[in-house]
């Protein structure tokens, strides 16, 4: 497993003991993390709060994010699709997804996103 998915496992993982949804997302550049994020809804009390999106917020505001990949634990929901989208984050490595997510998939195929889908069991056993 790349050691960039297994961050956003790690946060993921952090999230769900704390009693948060387990989603976690790491935003990468030239092999460097810029920013990590794992969902706060509930710790929070904020519907924004998504692991994607706080990464995004986390590597700040940056020049471009044309060379960045975004490694997600989870398929994104369509709120953080448009901030992929937004900031032209070309890639999204993706470590589990299902049927429900086809609105974003669509999404952000329409808008020339890579998506990677790994398929990984231990991402999927922290939704379980």
């Amino acid at each position: 497993m790349q050691k960039f998915m297994a961050m956003a496992i790690e946060e993921a993982a952090a999230t769900k003991a704390e009693g948060g949804s387990p989603f976690g997302a790491v935003l990468v550049r030239a092999g460097q993390v810029i920013g990590r994020g794992r969902n706060m809804m509930i710790q929070n009390n904020d519907p924004l709060s998504h692991g994607e999106m706080e990464a995004i917020k986390a590597a700040g505001l940056q020049e471009s994010y044309a060379d960045t990949v975004l490694y997600t634990s989870a398929f994104p929901c369509l709120m953080c699709a448009g901030a992929i989208v937004r900031y032209q984050i070309p890639k999204v490595i993706i470590g589990a997804s299902w049927t429900h997510n086809a609105p974003s998939r669509e999404f952000m195929q329409l808008h020339g996103i890579e998506l990677v889908e790994l398929r990984l069991a231990a991402c999927y056993a922290l939704v379980e």
